[in-house]
């Protein structure tokens, strides 16, 4: 746009500067509203006949309209006195807008005229549920004449508007959530308003002055759900009817909405239905309703769970959703006394087995995500199965889980298989500890075999295609070498015996599929038992010999290997 003084001429000046001292003129004097009224009259019939005069006929229309108002102020009371005048002013403007559509006075007139009626008859209103009607009324006629006219008085219309939207929002809130007879009519008004607000970002004139393209479609949202959450915050029932409604609002909107629809319409409703869900999950909470907080969050994940399976884009924060609140579900059947801790844990590691079945299929982000709440599912049985009475349900759950934890990871041919088997296996080892510290067991390999099976496990393919070190070496040797050292150490003949046929077995086997380190963990450990038991049946001085003895052996052996200074010298050559 131009600037203003470039577009200015000095005629221009001199209407407006007449203008003004015709107003004043008119005005100052106390009293004369019938010839304020006439004054108006005479201006807006001279404003008529100066149609080819544009900046003349706007002025005249102003001054008209400024006399008008004037005339309305009966004693210096411009805003105290009844509506009726101001209406009556307001559709005399509205007629002469029809009249010379050309005029933009006449329609900004009428607003500025209508401003002042609602002002008067807000005022009149009794507070409550009355007042908030008239300033939601005025609020909905503003956001109607936004959509209806000009792109000038569009613009005014919604700055004006805001005011009384706000506090027309903020009551019918206020109203909704008191738990009156007038609830469902203040929360109805207000979903309406919040209504119309939505509408708004369709008007391009308008569009650019409501910020982000999310901004007023959260907002209207929003305040739609917070006034209905309001209306159904009598009772755990209602609060169950309120996070049912948001969730089915939500899940709906992203299941159906498409194209331009979904980018307006469905910020909203995502925003109304968390709004719900938020205020009666609080309301529960607080109320301790444990039984009807677990139904709700049962309906909860019923439609998550459609929305994932219908919609593969939403399947990253539905799926996942879906899982979250089965499991809370579960633990809230607790103390609500539906099931007792042993049932919870059975239905947890139940949902763990099917998350598990259901993140084949997905996309990694989705399969990563749902994996995470799957995890918080199992935890949670742990700790029902912890509570439960004795250490049998612990065991179970732990060996259920760690097998189907090993075989989901044995299954998955992604990087992350890895570190899945090596959980399970991890599920497995701790299963084995329990049973084994439940029934007294005071064996050292009651402990370190089920330890060398776990990482025997967590290898998983490598065993058969991968360098044998890295994957065989760590298990066996967890089971060889705490045996070997206490079948030296302590007395009898037993454990010695067991632990050179394990050798034995390892080194046959080892040799029979050509696999390196299980022969050779095999070979040493029969070494080292043998000169254990050898060093422990001699007296101390031919034991210290012994041990000497091998050490020079091996120490020499090593020097004429690779010899360094000093030990490549001859004797003679030696000072």
């Amino acid at each position: 746009m131009p600037a203003l003084d470039s577009r200015v001429r000095p005629p221009h000046v001199l209407l407006a500067v007449g203008a003004v001292l015709l107003v004043v003129g008119a005005v100052a004097p106390a009293g004369g509203r019938a010839g304020l009224l006439v004054g108006a009259l005479a201006a807006a019939v001279i404003s008529a006949a100066a149609a080819r005069l544009p900046v003349t006929r706007e002025t005249l229309a102003a001054t008209a309209v400024v006399l008008a108002v004037a005339g309305l102020a009966d004693g210096g009371r411009l805003l105290s006195s009844g509506p009726v005048a101001p209406l009556l002013l307001t559709s005399v403007l509205v007629l002469a807008s029809r009249v010379q559509p050309a005029t933009r006075a006449w329609p900004l007139g009428a607003w500025a005229v209508f401003q002042i009626a609602a002002v008067r008859a807000v005022a009149d209103a009794p507070a409550g549920v009355v007042r908030t009607c008239a300033l939601l009324a005025v609020a909905l006629a503003g956001l109607a004449v936004v959509l209806g006219a000009r792109r000038t008085l569009a613009r005014i219309a919604l700055l004006t508007t805001v005011p009384w939207w706000v506090a027309g929002v903020v009551g019918g809130m206020g109203t909704a959530w008191s738990a009156d007879d007038a609830a469902w009519a203040s929360a109805a008004l207000t979903v309406v308003a919040a209504a119309g607000l939505l509408v708004m970002r369709l008007e391009p004139d308008v569009s650019p002055l409501l910020g982000p393209p999310r901004a007023v479609p959260v907002l209207a949202g929003a305040v739609g759900g917070a006034a209905v959450a309001g209306a159904l915050s009598g009772g755990p029932a209602g609060a169950v009817v309120a996070g049912l409604a948001g969730v089915v609002l939500a899940a709906g909107a992203a299941a159906v909405l498409d194209g331009w629809r979904r980018g307006l319409f469905l910020p909203s409703a995502l925003a109304a239905g968390v709004v719900l869900l938020a205020s009666a999950l609080a309301h529960l909470v607080a109320a301790a309703a444990w039984r009807e907080l677990a139904l709700l969050l049962v309906l909860t994940a019923l439609p998550a769970a459609v929305v994932g399976r219908l919609r593969r884009e939403d399947r990253p924060a539905a799926v996942p959703a879906a899982v979250a609140c089965f499991a809370v579900a579960a633990a809230l059947a607790v103390p609500a006394h539906l099931v007792r801790p042993a049932g919870a844990a059975v239905a947890l590691t139940a949902l763990y087995a099917g998350t598990l079945a259901a993140a084949t299929g997905l996309t990694a982000e989705t399969r990563r995500h749902t994996l995470g709440v799957g995890a918080g599912a199992a935890a949670a049985a742990i700790g029902f199965a912890v509570a439960a009475d004795g250490l049998g349900p612990l065991v179970g759950h732990l060996a259920v889980q760690g097998g189907l934890t090993w075989l989901w990871g044995h299954r998955d041919g992604r990087r992350s298989g890895g570190t899945t088997r090596a959980v399970g296996a991890a599920q497995l080892v701790v299963a084995a500890w329990v049973a084994v510290a439940s029934a007294g067991a005071g064996a050292v390999e009651a402990y370190t075999l089920p330890a060398a099976l776990g990482l025997l496990l967590a290898a998983g393919p490598r065993l058969a295609t991968g360098p044998s070190e890295p994957a065989w070496g760590p298990g066996l040797l967890v089971a060889a070498v705490p045996s070997t050292v206490l079948a030296v150490v302590e007395a009898g003949a037993e454990r010695p015996l067991l632990v050179l046929a394990g050798a034995a077995a390892a080194m046959v086997a080892g040799a029979a599929a050509g696999v390196r380190t299980p022969l050779l963990v095999g070979a040493g450990t029969a070494v080292a038992l043998a000169i254990g038991l050898a060093v422990t049946a001699l007296p101390l001085t031919l034991a210290g010999a012994l041990v000497a003895g091998t050490a020079l052996l091996v120490l020499g052996a090593r020097r004429e290997l690779r010899p360094v200074g000093g030990f490549a010298d001859r004797l003679a050559d030696m000072r």
